[in-house]
C-alpha cells in the first residue's frame, strides 16, 4: 500500500473515531438531560422527535451540498452545526427553555448529522481511488471493516464514559466533551481531508 492510500486510511479511521466518540457521549443520558431541562416525558420523547424530523428533512439537501460542494465541506460543516446545537442544548438546560426551544435545538442536530451521513465514506472512496489503492489490489470492504471495529469501540467508550462522567460531575458535562470532540474533529478534518 502506498503512503497516500495509508494516509487515507489513518484520517478515515480518526474521523470515524472522533465522530462517533462525539455523537456518543451523552446517548445514554440524553433522556435524563432533557427532563433535568424541566421536560415532561412526552415533551422529551418529542424533542428526539425533532431530530429525527431534521435528519429526515436535510438529508438530500445535505447529501447535494456535499456532491456539489465536496464532501470535505460537508463535514466540516457538520461539525460546526453540531457544535453550536449542542452548545444550544447546555444554554436551553440551563434556563429550562419551553419545548418549543428545544424543537428547533433537535432539528439542528439532525442537520448536523445529515451532514455526516455518506461524506466520510464518499471521501474515502474519491481518496483511494485517486490514489489507486484498489488498482493495487487494495480492497474497500477491508477499510469499510476496520471502520466499523473503530466505530464500535467509539460507541461504547464514549457511551460508557458519558454515563461516568455525568455521575461524578452533571448532566451538561458529557455536552462539554462533546462540544471538545468536535472542535478536535473539525481541525483533523480541516488538516487531514483533501
Amino acid at each position: 500500500m502506498n503512503g497516500v492510500a495509508r494516509k487515507v486510511q489513518t484520517t478515515y479511521l480518526v474521523l470515524l473515531l472522533l465522530h462517533t466518540l462525539a455523537a456518543s457521549f451523552i446517548w445514554g443520558i440524553n433522556t435524563l438531560f432533557l427532563l433535568d431541562a424541566g421536560l415532561s416525558n412526552t415533551e422529551a420523547f418529542a424533542a428526539n422527535a425533532f431530530f429525527t424530523a431534521g435528519m429526515v428533512i436535510f438529508e438530500v439537501p445535505t447529501g447535494v451540498l456535499a456532491d456539489t460542494r465536496g464532501r470535505r465541506t460537508s463535514y466540516l460543516l457538520g461539525t460546526i452545526t453540531l457544535a453550536f446545537a449542542t452548545l444550544l442544548y447546555l444554554l436551553l438546560w440551563s434556563v429550562k427553555a419551553p419545548l418549543a426551544a428545544w424543537a428547533v435545538a433537535s432539528a439542528l442536530l439532525g442537520l448536523g448529522f445529515t451532514f455526516f451521513s455518506g461524506a466520510v465514506e464518499a471521501w474515502l472512496v474519491d481518496a483511494l481511488t485517486f490514489s489507486e489503492y484498489m488498482k493495487q489490489g487494495g480492497r474497500l470492504e477491508d477499510v469499510f471493516a476496520r471502520g466499523e471495529i473503530v466505530e464500535g469501540i467509539a460507541m461504547l467508550g464514549g457511551s460508557i464514559a458519558g454515563g461516568v462522567v455525568a455521575q461524578a460531575t452533571s448532566l451538561g458535562m458529557p455536552y462539554l466533551l462533546r462540544v471538545g470532540v468536535l472542535v478536535l474533529s473539525f481541525a483533523t478534518a480541516f488538516a487531514l481531508m483533501h
